[in-house]
């Protein structure tokens, strides 16, 4: 766990946002890339990407404050909804609202769809990938208490120990905390995976919307098993059995269902000339 890359004076080089920043790059670099390869148009693609990261920070920022929890606690500081700098994001919210964003422009744009919507499969998976090892620098989005291979003990006055000293399982923020099983790196594993099979099979794929849509379920399961996993402060639903990003996972796995077998957008309708 290592929250500060760097320090300088007063300025800190968060490790979550560089993270966060560096799968951005990476991403419209991969975006840009795949657009030419299928001979998509990269001006149209860059400007999706755009709209998709500005909207997406957005959305990661509403469901942390409004959907996560943590209303209430903003509501007591309500200034302190605009410290975008100091965290609180969830990147179920920047797929949505992204999304979301991306469709709308691709729409008032006249272009198809699904096919400039599977260019942000890859960008999205590694995006994420990065994001959660961000979490783990970050000491945030970890897991219940765990003495087994998987656990790790993270920082004294971190997020994990502020957390057990909440639960009275620590006494004082100075004490060293419990190991917490490691959720972000198994997510970011998984992940990883799963970013690979989308890799490798791309150039297999010609119906428009696989890609994404597959994408969508296998991130849903993945996110669903690991929610069962983690203890941070993140929404909870009837009498805590669902999270908030167990609740998105069922209903992305359903959309993702549909983008993989509706008939794709070129298909024409049976007697229509």
């Amino acid at each position: 766990m290592h929250p500060t890359l760097l320090r300088i004076g007063d300025f800190a080089l968060s490790s979550y946002y560089t993270m966060a920043m560096l799968g951005v790059i990476v991403g419209f670099f991969i975006l840009d890339r795949e657009a030419k390869r299928q001979g998509l148009d990269r001006r149209i693609a860059f400007n999706a990407g755009v709209y998709a990261a500005i909207f997406g920070y957005l959305g990661a920022r509403i469901q942390h404050i409004i959907f996560d929890g943590f209303f209430e606690i903003y509501l007591q500081k309500p200034i302190a909804m605009l410290y975008l700098w100091k965290g609180g994001l969830a990147f179920y919210g920047a797929i949505v609202l992204g999304s979301a964003a991306i469709v709308f422009y691709l729409v008032a744009a006249g272009r198809p769809v699904m096919r400039y919507l599977d260019l942000f499969t890859l960008p999205c998976a590694l995006g994420l990938v990065l994001g959660r090892i961000g979490c783990y620098l970050n000491g945030c989005c970890f897991g219940k208490i765990s003495a087994g291979p998987l656990g790790a003990e993270f920082i004294k006055n971190g997020l994990s120990a502020k957390k057990q000293f909440l639960d009275t399982m620590i006494a004082n923020l100075n004490d060293a905390p419990y190991p917490v099983i490691q959720t972000q790196l198994i997510e970011a594993l998984f992940g990883f995976l799963l970013f690979l099979f989308l890799f490798f099979i791309r150039r297999r794929v010609t119906k428009p919307g696989v890609m994404f849509g597959g994408w969508l379920i296998g991130y849903a399961v993945v996110r669903f098993i690991v929610e069962i996993f983690r203890d941070d402060d993140r929404g909870l639903f009837f009498g805590g059995m669902l999270s908030t990003s167990q609740l998105i996972a069922i209903a992305t796995l359903v959309l993702g269902a549909l983008l993989m077998y509706l008939p794709a957008e070129d298909e024409k309708k049976p007697g229509v000339a």
